[in-house]
């Protein structure tokens, strides 16, 4: 798939976009994307804090198998 990347074809999609988005009240349209309730917030810290968790697991993991070598 070829995509038009010329200036008239990205401002057509950019007013598009804003036409869609416009429909939105300013102060939804980013809860529409990220959910910034504290329980929302709460579940993104813990993903984050996890995936840190996991990453230095991993890496404890791959330098011991190094040194058993």
């Amino acid at each position: 798939m070829k995509i038009d990347l010329s200036g008239a074809a990205v401002a057509d999609r950019l007013r598009l976009a804003s036409r869609m988005a416009g429909r939105l009240r300013p102060e939804d349209r980013l809860l529409s994307k990220i959910d910034m309730s504290a329980p929302g917030i709460e579940r993104r810290l813990r993903e984050a804090s996890d995936l840190l968790e996991l990453c230095r697991a991993l890496a404890r993991a791959g330098s011991d198998s190094r040194s058993q070598r």
